[in-house]
């Protein structure tokens, strides 16, 4: 582990996700939004971990804003900014919910945020993920709220944003620990609705399933974004990039992340914060 990496990734991130909550107004575009926090994101001198996310309303996660997209934030929209910073491979992980213009859902968003900070104080080395995830529950429950059950937190492994460890939101009966020399992510996602998302149409981020044997512009975008997942946005410069991208997915070189929503179409709320565990500390890279 290179904890200066590490710290350096998160304090990135940190940043980046605060300029997001105030670039995040109503009129404004999706696209503005997300190539301004990734630009901010290299000019820091690291590189964006995984396009940034924006997912609204009853999105849980995965959309990202094409070139030229319409969407623009709307008065009353319940926005997850979901982004992460890379340094050499070593991420960070960080997400929170912006209300635009208004506070219907002021007490969705802090469950999941006081959720996520009790998660953080449980952590201790030799805990167990099913313990961090009743915490959470316990917290969103306290609120009137229920955890999406099918949306976890991760592991992080250099270029690996999902690396092993799952860390449920609720107690699922994981005997898995978190041991000292762990980089994780736990993130919260609070709802009014019963708890499950279900795949929506692809939200315009991809990662190579395969990538032995590539060819072409293929291995030329490896080259560029190996492991970690990208943006459709972010391969314009490829000579028919969409079609690229549309028959790498049908062919299972990429796979094309789909737009999650709550399934009866209820509000989502999500924190997340990236942790790292030693021998002594707790390390919240993103705070």
């Amino acid at each position: 582990m290179s904890l200066k990496k590490y710290l350096e990734a998160g304090k990135i991130g940190k940043e980046a996700r605060e300029l997001g909550k105030e670039l995040i107004r109503e009129g404004v575009s999706y696209y503005e939004v997300a190539e301004k926090i990734e630009r901010y994101i290299r000019d820091a001198g690291a590189k964006p971990a995984f396009p940034v996310n924006l997912s609204a309303n009853y999105e849980a996660a995965h959309y990202s804003p094409v070139k030229g997209d319409n969407r623009y934030f709307r008065r009353g929209d319940l926005i997850k900014l979901d982004l992460g910073a890379h340094v050499d491979g070593y991420i960070s992980d960080t997400a929170v919910t912006v209300e635009v213009g208004t506070n219907k859902w002021e007490s969705l968003i802090e469950a999941s945020a006081e959720a996520l900070n009790n998660a953080i104080k449980s952590i201790r080395p030799g805990i167990t993920t099913r313990e961090i995830g009743k915490v959470v529950e316990e917290t969103l429950g306290f609120y009137g709220y229920n955890p999406i059950r099918n949306l976890t937190g991760h592991g992080l492994g250099r270029y690996d944003l999902h690396h092993g460890l799952v860390i449920p939101n609720y107690d699922d009966g994981s005997k898995d620990k978190i041991l000292p020399g762990m980089a994780f992510a736990i993130e919260p996602f609070a709802t009014n609705g019963k708890g499950y998302v279900h795949e929506g149409k692809g939200g315009n981020i991809y990662i190579f399933r395969k990538w032995n044997n590539l060819k072409g512009a293929y291995a030329q975008m490896f080259e560029e974004f190996k492991t970690l997942p990208f943006a459709a946005r972010w391969c314009t410069k490829y000579e028919n990039y969409e079609s690229l991208l549309k028959k790498g997915a049908f062919l299972g070189i990429l796979y094309h992340f789909p737009i999650l929503h709550e399934r009866k179409k209820f509000m989502v709320a999500q924190t997340e914060h990236t942790i790292l565990l030693t021998e002594d500390s707790v390390i919240v890279t993103t705070r």
